[in-house]
C-alpha cells in the first residue's frame, strides 16, 4: 500500500514538472519528406511516440499469444486439418473395404501424417498397394508404418506376413511368422498361418512339431485337426516307404512309423488311417505289432476296414487269431468281413468244413464279398466242381453287372 502511494506521489510530481515545462515552452518540430510536411509541438510528438510504442508492444503480445501452438486459434486451425485428415482416413477405409484399391491407397497415404495414429493409415495403404500387385510400394508403406510407430512391431509384422502369403512368398512369410511367434508364442492366428505356410512348403516335419501346440490350445476343431494330421501322415509315410525301397533297415522304419502314429493320435478316429497303419506294419514285417494294434483298436472301436487286415497277419499261433475273431463274432454278428477273416484263418488251419461255413455266412451278409472266389476255390479243391462252377458264374454275373451295356452277338 505504501509503495502504491509512493508511486502515485512520484507520478504526480513528474506530471506537474512536465506540465510546467510544456506551459513554459511547447517547442517546435518540422518533418519534411518528399513534399510531405508535418509540423507539431515537441511534446505532442513525444506523446505520440510513447503511445505508438505502447500500442505496438500490446499488438506484439497479442499476436504471440494468438499464434503460439498452445493458443486457442492454433488449436482451432490444427483441429480443422486433423478433422479433414480423419474424414479422408475413414473414406480410405471404406474404399479399401469396397475394393477400390487405388483410391483407398491415395486417401490413406495423403492423410497419414495429419492423423494422431498414422500406423493404421500406412498398414491399410500397404494392403491396398498389395492388392494392386505393387509389392515394392507395399513394402515401402510398411517401412513408413514402422518409422511412425516403432513400438508396433507385432502389428506391422503381422500385416507383412499376410501380404507375403497373399503374394505367394511363403519362405519370406515363414521368416516373418517365426519372428512373430517368438513375440507371442500362443497367438492363435499366427499358429494357423504357420500351418498354412508349412503345408504350402510341404514341410511336414515342422508341422509335426507344431501339432501338440495346436491340440493343447484348441487352434483347430476335430475335423480340421484330423485333415491336417491325415495329410501329414500320408506325406511322411510316403517318405518312409521310399526309404524302405532303398533298403533301409525295416526295424528302424517300424520304430519311426510308430513314433509318427503316436504323435498324430487324432488319426485313431479315422478307419482308413488305422487300416493303412496296420498295413504298413505288416509290409515292414512286424506282424506281432500289427496284430496287437488291430486287436486293441477293434476292442475299442469296431472297423470293417481294419478287421479285413487281420487275415493278412502272419503268425505261428493261427489258432489264437481265430479264437479272437470268434469272440468278436459274439459282438459283431453282422460283419461280413469278420466271417471272411474267420474263413481264411480256418482254411489256413486246414479246417475245410469250418472255412466253408464261414465263407457261406459272409456271402449271406454280402453277396459281393471276397468270400465268393475263396469259397469257389475251396469247393473245387474239395471235389465239389459243380458248386464251384455255380459260384464262378455268380461271380461273373456280379462282374458283368458293372460293365457298360454294349451289343453282344
Amino acid at each position: 500500500m505504501r509503495k502504491l502511494l509512493f508511486l502515485l506521489v512520484i507520478m504526480m510530481a513528474v506530471g506537474g514538472v512536465l506540465g510546467l515545462l510544456m506551459r513554459e515552452d511547447s517547442g517546435y518540430v518540422l518533418i519534411a519528406y518528399r513534399g510531405i510536411t508535418i509540423e507539431t509541438s515537441l511534446w505532442v510528438l513525444v506523446a505520440t511516440m510513447v503511445i505508438t510504442l505502447f500500442v505496438m508492444s500490446w499488438v506484439k503480445r497479442i499476436l504471440f499469444i494468438t499464434l503460439r501452438p498452445s493458443s486457442s486459434l492454433a488449436k482451432v486451425t490444427g483441429n480443422l486439418a486433423q478433422k479433414r485428415a480423419s474424414r479422408n482416413t475413414i473414406r480410405g477405409m471404406l474404399e479399401l473395404v469396397g475394393g477400390n484399391w487405388n483410391k483407398a491407397e491415395k486417401l490413406l497415404t495423403n492423410s497419414a501424417q495429419k492423423v494422431p495414429y498414422p500406423l493404421i493409415n500406412y498398414i491399410s495403404a500397404a494392403y491396398a498397394a498389395s492388392e494392386q500387385d505393387e509389392h515394392e510400394r507395399s513394402q515401402s508403406l510398411l517401412r513408413s508404418a514402422h518409422k511412425s510407430t516403432p513400438q508396433a512391431e507385432f502389428a506391422i509384422g503381422f500385416a507383412q506376413s499376410q501380404i507375403q502369403m497373399k503374394q505367394g512368398h511363403y519362405e519370406s512369410a515363414l521368416a516373418s511368422l517365426l519372428r512373430l511367434q517368438k513375440l507371442k508364442p500362443k497367438h492363435k492366428q499366427i499358429l494357423k498361418m504357420l500351418v498354412t505356410v508349412y503345408t504350402k512348403l510341404k514341410d511336414w516335419d515342422a508341422l509335426l512339431i507344431l501339432t501338440p501346440i495346436l491340440k493343447k490350445d484348441g487352434i483347430f476343431d476335430g475335423d480340421n485337426m484330423l485333415d491336417l494330421e491325415r495329410n501329414a501322415f500320408l506325406a511322411l509315410l510316403d517318405k518312409i516307404k521310399f526309404r524302405n525301397k532303398l533298403g533301409q533297415n525295416s526295424k528302424e522304419l517300424v520304430t519311426e512309423v510308430e513314433n509318427l502314429w503316436s504323435k498324430l493320435d487324432t488319426l485313431a478316429q479315422d478307419d482308413r488311417m488305422r487300416q493303412l497303419y496296420a498295413q504298413t506294419l505288416i509290409t515292414f514285417g512286424d506282424d506281432t505289432k500289427a496284430e496287437h494294434f488291430i486287436r486293441d483298436s477293434l476292442n475299442q472301436t469296431w472297423s470293417e476296414d481294419l478287421i479285413y487286415e487281420y487275415s493278412n497277419v502272419k503268425q505261428d499261433n493261427t489258432k489264437k487269431l481265430l479264437s479272437n475273431c470268434e469272440n468278436w463274432l459274439k459282438r459283431e454278428p453282422a460283419s461280413a468281413n469278420l466271417y471272411l477273416v474267420c474263413g481264411r484263418l480256418s482254411q489256413s488251419m486246414m479246417l475245410w468244413g469250418k472255412a466253408r461255413d464261414y465263407y457261406e455266412q459272409a456271402l449271406a451278409l454280402d453277396a459281393n464279398s471276397e468270400a465268393l472266389p475263396e469259397l469257389s476255390r475251396l469247393l473245387r479243391a474239395m471235389g465239389d466242381t459243380k458248386s464251384s462252377q455255380d459260384l464262378i458264374m455268380i461271380n461273373l454275373n456280379h462282374a458283368s453287372n458293372k460293365l457298360k451295356p454294349l451289343p453282344l452277338p
